[in-house]
């Protein structure tokens, strides 16, 4: 059985996934930074990263692709959930403030929440779909759909986008 992982875990624990994070007072079963993760190549069905690439430096983020396929088996599934460049700027914009607090659902999703004081959970750049998939086709992915997400129930779909893609045979 190939492992599931979840990088950029931080102090999140998913059943089933085995946790990849860069910080070591994170959740990590392995710690790791996400461009260089020491496990053989095609041992995981799935890669998922969560509220991850926005925190890797633009010029960094196809190497760290590049490592997510190569540890990706044939037709293995990548995950991806952030925020919406497009969608925050509409938020501020508009005066939308999030329940929990007035930054939530717009600069929080292009900057970070500032509240920990941490440059780890800074945000590095900012995406939408459009702008992502093809960084990620040019990694070696295919079948680059959007979809729904799932995760943070204050940004979903209000703030947030979800990538899903393959590993091209």
């Amino acid at each position: 059985m190939r492992l599931k992982l979840n990088v950029g875990c931080g102090l999140r624990r998913l059943p089933g996934y085995t946790g990849i994070d860069a910080v070591a007072r994170s959740a990590a079963d392995i710690v790791a930074p996400a461009h260089q993760i020491p496990l053989e190549e095609g041992c995981a069905d799935e890669v998922l990263a969560i509220h991850l690439v926005e925190h890797i430096l633009p010029w960094e983020l196809k190497t760290a692709l590049l490592e997510w396929n190569r540890l990706l088996a044939a037709d293995g599934r990548l995950i991806l959930e952030l925020p919406d460049l497009a969608k925050c700027c509409r938020n501020i914009l508009d005066g939308l403030a999030g329940p929990k607090h007035p930054d939530q659902l717009g600069m929080w999703g292009l900057f970070g929440d500032d509240r920990s004081q941490d440059p780890y959970m800074l945000h590095r750049w900012a995406y939408t779909f459009a702008t992502l998939k093809p960084i990620v086709k040019s990694a070696g992915f295919t079948d680059i759909v959007e979809k729904p997400t799932v995760w943070h129930p204050v940004g979903r779909n209000i703030r947030d986008f979800r990538l899903e893609a393959r590993k091209a045979n």
